[in-house]
């Protein structure tokens, strides 16, 4: 090693080591994975499963899926919401309707969009009133500055009916 001393070679190889062992060493602290992603309950892994499969390969055995889980628990917003989504989907808007209606009820905090989707369902089923006090509402909740803008735009069309 051209004329590397003692000294320079105990400090290259400590150098060395402590690359090694920062290469190693674990990114996350033990014991702080599980806090940074909350386990999934048993229904939240089974209306995910439902959800896949009817955007997947068998959207059939998917909404049987979500339905099953609703006669397990009748109040899970989530298989309601799902359920709303696809039914708009489908163009089933009164099935769709009383879904979101559901959500809204249940947990309208943990789902703030359906006021959003309320709303364009009641439009779609020209009940214009309604589409417009959930419009309204959902403005007053929504922070994003996009959305707020197209939502006045629903609006603005929605009253020159």
């Amino acid at each position: 090693m051209m004329g590397l001393k003692k000294p320079q070679l105990l400090a290259l190889a400590g150098a060395l080591v402590v690359i090694v062992l920062l290469v190693m060493a674990p990114r996350t602290p033990s014991g702080k994975q599980e806090a940074q992603a909350p386990a999934m309950s048993a229904a939240q892994a089974k209306t995910a499963e439902a959800v896949a499969l009817v955007q997947g390969q068998d959207p059939m055995r998917g909404i049987m899926m979500l339905r099953e889980i609703l006669q397990e628990d009748p109040n899970n917003a989530e298989a309601h919401w799902h359920l709303g989504l696809f039914s708009i989907q489908s163009g089933q808007y009164d099935k769709a309707l009383e879904r979101f209606k559901k959500v809204r009820d249940l947990n309208e905090q943990g789902f703030p969009d359906v006021w959003f989707y309320l709303g364009r369902t009641y439009a779609t089923l020209d009940s214009t009133d309604q589409a417009i006090a959930c419009f309204k509402k959902y403005r007053t909740i929504s922070q994003d500055t996009a959305i707020i803008n197209g939502v006045d735009r629903f609006l603005i069309e929605l009253e020159n009916k």
